[in-house]
């Protein structure tokens, strides 16, 4: 019997460490077998939520409570019995209970498990465990109905799940406590030592970014803005070296002035011009003619000669300057005989040994050269656009051109244009849109499906039917219909 103690307790302790009480003190209302068949039931879920203990741990708790706990009556209510035979013995099996739990406990293990991610698929653990909803419309009850339904052939047997809020016993039979453990948060280790969740399957195990600093106060000088301060000055100063300046001119000229008239009628002289008026003229003295007045006088006098040379010499030979000067121009303009104008982007904007080009050439070669496509670009000016609470991604806003009667009319467009046929000279017959157009799954002998077109029409197949189809989601507990705008959305996203 003492080993038979032990064992449960060490099994307790490996299975359902909520249930450790420390030595002598753990006690758990079911048999061995049943902790070994609780044990190989975890295991595959273990094996999801692995990259989170704290999440697997929160997940064996509620059937650990309900298997064995000693006070899983309090939160059990078996619904469904049944007489198994083993040997001579007839024993009655619990085939389906209801369980009763806390909504914040339920809320709790939920909020650990739904970020949790199986790295073989990149996908969302929850997805794979909340059946036709999937990871976007899985909620705690959802989750907890797939545990509890035997017919996903994990499930042992049928489980009901009644989450119940804090405080409301409406619905609560007699006698029955809705289970209200702690749920471990994702960032917790677990009592039985398991690391916290990692940054990539929980959010709170994130290291919280540093605030950004605060930016600096304004620049300040004497209790005022410190730019207006200096411009003031700036200003001042400006305006000082401007009146300055007009004083230092001012004194200048004055003094200019004044020495003129104290050496009035010194060192000038009378002479006639060639009207025969007197003119005053004023004697230079060689001393006061520097050396750059010399250079000056000699560039200006050496210029003027060689440029009168020059039009003389010029304007004797006129005939001989124009006929030379025309072959000069002639000579240097032969060059443009030769002269290619490159109008062709590719050669404009990639050398012909550049890689880009040999890549080219390479597909140009092996392939088809690269088929020219037509594009028509539709507007619709002063149509509102308007905002759409998708089931799956919330709410989307959709522009005015993005709406139903516009995609028929599109759809109307384009059946119109690949029906156009005209005569071709080169195929001696009429032809349509299959005849010229780009289809690659079907070259030989293309049809009007065949026609590769990009168009907003293509997300429904080019069907009327398709744009105008409505699903309603009544079966998957949402009373609500899905129409064109989520399909647009699912396939663009």
């Amino acid at each position: 019997m003492f080993r038979v103690a032990a064992l449960i307790t060490f099994l307790s302790f490996v299975v359902c460490p909520i249930l450790d009480k420390g030595e002598n003190n753990t006690h758990a209302c079911c048999s061995i077998k049943q902790l070994s068949s609780l044990e190989m039931s975890l295991t595959l879920s273990k094996a999801i939520l692995m990259r989170c203990p704290s999440c697997a741990d929160n997940f064996a708790h509620l059937h650990c409570i309900n298997t064995c706990s000693p006070n899983q009556s309090q939160t059990v209510k078996v619904t469904k019995v049944m007489n198994v035979t083993s040997g001579k013995i007839t024993r009655e099996a619990v085939i389906a209970y209801q369980a009763f739990l806390s909504n914040t406990f339920a809320s709790g293990s939920f909020q650990s498990c739904k970020n949790v991610r199986i790295p073989a698929t990149g996908g969302f653990a929850i997805a794979t465990m909340c059946g036709r909803y999937g990871a976007k419309l899985c909620n705690p009850q959802h989750w907890y109905d797939f545990q509890g339904d035997s017919s996903n052939g994990l499930a042992p047997l049928d489980i009901d799940f009644q989450l119940i809020h804090e405080g409301n016993t409406e619905g609560v039979p007699a006698g029955v406590i809705p289970y209200r453990g702690r749920a471990l948060m994702c960032n917790e280790t677990t009592p039985s030592g398991g690391q916290v969740c990692s940054c990539q399957d929980c959010q709170e195990s994130c290291p919280g970014m540093p605030p950004p600093p605060v930016p600096p106060g304004p620049f300040r000088l004497l209790g005022t803005d410190g730019f207006l301060v200096i411009s003031i000055v700036l200003l001042c100063l400006l305006l000082f070296a401007f009146i300055f300046y007009l004083l230092v001119a001012y004194f200048v000229r004055y003094q200019k002035r004044k020495d003129a008239e104290k050496g009035k009628g010194k060192g000038k002289g009378k002479r006639k011009d060639q009207n025969s008026n007197d003119v005053t003229q004023q004697l230079i003295d060689p001393s006061e003619v520097t050396c750059v007045d010399r250079n000056s006088l000699a560039a200006q006098a050496f210029l003027s000669s060689e440029f009168r040379h020059w039009g003389t010499l010029m304007a004797t030979y006129p005939l001989t300057v124009l006929l030379l000067s025309a072959v000069v121009v002639a000579v240097f303009s032969a060059g443009l005989k030769s002269i290619e104008l490159t109008t062709d982007p590719v050669e404009l904007w990639s050398a012909p040994n550049s890689r880009a080009r040999q890549e080219k050439d390479f597909h140009d070669k092996h392939f088809d050269p690269f088929f020219r496509t037509n594009q028509l670009i539709l507007t619709a000016p002063g149509r509102k656009g308007h905002i759409y609470d998708s089931l799956l991604f919330g709410l989307q806003n959709f522009s005015g051109i993005v709406s139903k009667d516009l995609i028929i009319e599109l759809l109307q467009l384009q059946t119109q244009i690949q029906n156009i046929e005209f005569w071709s000279e080169d195929l001696n017959r009429t032809a349509s849109l299959k005849d010229v157009c780009f289809a690659p799954l079907n070259p030989s002998n293309p049809s009007l499906t065949d026609c590769a077109v990009n168009s907003l029409p293509q997300y429904f197949q080019n069907s009327l039917e398709n744009i105008d189809a409505k699903v309603n989601m009544t079966e998957l507990g949402v009373t609500k219909e899905v129409d064109w705008r989520d399909h647009v959305i699912y396939c663009l996203k």
